[in-house]
């Protein structure tokens, strides 16, 4: 007798047991096959999901060999905790004796897989949770699927994420996950991952920042001798030549400074800062390498002051300043914001430029990428190494018409 088995809403698999068990064992859901005599006989690949005690197992099976006929079962409750319905169908030789039973899962798997990630994924619509994963719902709360998404306290606000027209993303640490909110109107995505295993990639920046430590010094001697040798030739293609290798000996320069940025103690020491002095210092570190029509406007009173490390927050600056330059080649404006309410600070620096492109901004963090021919692709992850290490928040939203915005939000000192 077939039986449909419903994997996603749009994809289905019709076993008339002309499908072999190794079909069925890369089915995403798990199979088992149980003898009459009510021993499991075979198990697919995930059937490990199933999480009950004997007790349990022995009463599913009672259910299974009673009838012989096609049967909606009691729920099991799998390995994340979710309870689950369990369909069976019983097998027939070709003389109609029952050889045994199969048994499966039958929720829909689009919601059911991903209870078994190790990230958290969750989905929001008109300003609600509508689907929430098993991992998200222990940072959102059990019950949330149907709750409002500002009923969440540390997210951001939903007017603020929820931008028509654009692609933002918002990124954050909490309990133990980076979280990632990404927008794609009209809905968005929270993404929770677990910092242990971010910490790979923390390994691998370490170990080549060594590395950069021991190229470093000759490529500074390099450079020194290819400046000697640019004043001594004269015109001519070797000139040229020349001018191309200290273009490149520069380039592995800035990598060798970003990577030692990225590999540094993220200890800090903050103190109450004026905002105009680490704008006007980071504005001065790359304003000779920048068109002379880019220009900078600022929206902040003189006075105002937020609680930064001063020489990493000015790190910060520098590398948000350098990356709305380089999308402006021809010149355009930045234009730096500050805002505040009684528990946070709002940093925010706009630029008229052309915008992240949205394959770009669906996977900011999630790799190294850079739409620059010589970039490299680390200045984003150097600010959100920083930022985290103020405790803050990063959003960035990007539209081609409105160009981007990095928001980098962080907390007041907690009181004495």
């Amino acid at each position: 007798m077939p039986h449909t088995f419903h994997i996603l809403p749009h994809i289905q698999v019709t076993n008339d047991f002309l499908v072999g068990k190794e079909v069925l064992d890369r089915l995403p859901l798990p199979i088992l096959f149980v003898a009459p005599s009510r021993h499991i006989v075979w198990r697919n690949r995930y059937a490990s999901w199933f999480s009950a005690n004997r007790k349990t197992v022995r009463a599913l099976l009672r259910q299974v060999v009673e009838k012989e006929e096609y049967q909606r079962l009691d729920p099991v409750v799998l390995s994340s905790g979710v309870n689950v319905t369990v369909e069976s169908q019983p097998v027939r030789n070709l003389t109609g004796t029952v050889e045994g039973y199969l048994l499966w899962v039958s929720d829909n798997l689009s919601g059911l897989a991903g209870d078994f990630l190790q990230t958290g994924i969750a989905i929001a619509q008109d300003g609600q949770f509508v689907l929430v994963n098993y991992h998200a719902r222990l940072l959102l709360g059990e019950n949330i699927v149907g709750q409002r998404w500002n009923s969440v306290a540390w997210l951001p606000p939903w007017h603020v994420v929820i931008r028509r027209g654009q692609q933002s993303f918002f990124a954050l640490t909490q309990e133990g996950f980076e979280i990632r909110i990404h927008t794609h109107y009209p809905w968005v995505i929270f993404e929770a991952v677990p910092q242990r295993l971010i910490e790979q990639d923390k390994i691998s920046v370490q170990f080549a920042s060594a590395m950069m430590h021991e190229v470093r010094n000759p490529l500074a001697a390099l450079s020194g001798y290819v400046e000697l040798a640019l004043m001594q030739v004269g015109e001519g293609p070797a000139k040229e030549y020349l001018s191309r290798a200290m273009g490149e000996i520069d380039r592995l320069s800035r990598l060798t400074s970003d990577l030692m940025w990225l590999s540094r103690s993220q200890e800090i020491q903050k103190q109450w800062c004026l905002v105009s002095t680490l704008v006007d210092k980071a504005w001065s570190v790359i304003r000779t390498t920048t068109s002379e029509t880019l220009q900078l406007q600022t929206r902040f009173s003189p006075e105002d002051r937020i609680y930064v490390d001063p020489d990493r927050f000015e790190q910060i600056l520098i590398n948000v300043f350098k990356n709305a330059a380089e999308a402006m080649p021809e010149g355009g404006r930045i234009t730096v914001y500050v805002e505040q309410d009684d528990t946070w600070q709002y940093i925010r620096i706009h630029d008229n430029g052309p915008g992240i492109p949205d394959e770009v901004m669906r996977t900011l963090f999630l790799e190294r990428r850079t739409t620059k021919q010589d970039g490299h692709g680390l200045g984003l992850f150097i600010i959100k190494q920083l930022v985290d290490a103020h405790h803050g928040r990063l959003d960035i939203s990007s539209s081609r018409q409105d160009g981007t915005t990095v928001s980098i939000i962080l907390p007041y000192p907690e009181p004495n």
